[in-house]
């Protein structure tokens, strides 16, 4: 059976010894870099992330959340015993905290918009951990394309673009590579480190693993702190933050940005353990308009307002 690579779908948390509240708040992303107080993303925005309407068999709409850095698509445990689907035995299952064993289901029906049905082995997760009734991966996602309105808070998964069109007014175009069926920017660096930067719809956070950490801190581009990172699985891993000063995909810079550490498994089945990489989050994504992920063309396409809000500054420097 393949192994799945599970969306990371993370929560971070401050550490212990800095929290005030039974529950986490929101925090401004412009908060003073080196507060251990802050994590500087919002918090509460692990509970409100954009989904998808899905047929299964033929029932539903029900809600999935769209994850380009998942390998496989995943229903919650309640989803499944609702709909009565049948077992497919155990399917390792590899997410940010690890190798797990877990449930999975047949599906022989899944629909997602006007796009033709497919059946698949679905792994099963507690919904508390998933956040939703399931998650879309690069199995129902490959060849096709993802559009994020950040302006409406709205998701869609589309037919991928049949020609490569030019790029619209206030529109970057990157050009990525295909590695496990997820896309890697091909034209990315953190304060002048080049990096392999992977597209995940399915995280809040944006991930970077130890040996670009350790990079940075030789440069003194970065003072990590401790930081709690949550899984689909609910596993908790204790890992680091710190303030990014300059991120670039392509022409795009981004400040204020603030990034997670950790030598995640998900890097390791990437195969990117030793090579500075990041997991580009949905608190990257929502400095932007409008994103568009064309898994079928390789192309990511980020459209900018003018107007800025206080949190990730943009900047488009033609030429990179």
């Amino acid at each position: 059976m393949v192994a799945a690579i599970a969306g990371l779908l993370v929560m971070l948390q401050p550490p212990p010894a800095a929290a005030v509240a039974a529950e986490p708040v929101p925090v401004d992303a412009s908060t003073v870099p080196g507060d251990p107080a802050s994590t500087a993303v919002k918090l509460r925005e692990v509970d409100t992330r954009m989904t998808v309407p899905v047929l299964i068999n033929g029932k539903g709409p029900f809600r999935f959340i769209v994850d380009s850095g998942a390998t496989r698509t995943v229903i919650s445990s309640r989803l499944a015993a609702a709909l009565g689907l049948p077992s497919a035995g155990m399917v390792p299952l590899h997410s940010v905290g690890g190798e797990s064993q877990v449930p999975a289901v047949q599906i022989d029906n899944l629909y997602v918009g006007a796009l033709p049905a497919k059946a698949i082995v679905a792994p099963v997760l507690e919904e508390t951990d998933l956040g939703g009734e399931g998650i879309l991966g690069i199995d129902t996602l490959a060849h096709k394309k993802v559009v994020i309105d950040l302006v409406h808070n709205r998701m869609s998964v589309e037919p991928a673009d049949r020609i490569v069109r030019p790029a619209a007014t206030n529109e970057i175009v990157v050009t990525a590579r295909s590695r496990f069926g997820q896309l890697v920017l091909a034209d990315a660096d953190v304060s002048g480190q080049r990096i392999y930067a992977i597209v995940d719809t399915g995280s809040m956070v944006t991930i970077g693993n130890l040996t670009l950490q350790d990079k940075l801190v030789r440069r003194k581009r970065a003072a990590p702190l401790p930081v709690t990172i949550t899984d689909v699985t609910g596993r908790k891993i204790v890992a680091s933050y710190a303030p990014i000063a300059d991120l670039r995909l392509g022409a795009v810079h981004l400040q204020n940005v603030v990034a997670a550490f950790d030598d995640a498994h998900v890097f390791d089945r990437f195969g990117l353990t030793k090579k500075p990489a990041m997991l580009l989050g949905m608190d990257v994504m929502q400095a932007f308009t409008r994103v568009s992920i064309d898994f079928g063309r390789r192309k990511v396409r980020f459209l900018r307002s003018g107007d800025q809000d206080g949190g990730i500054s943009v900047i488009v420097r033609p030429g990179g």
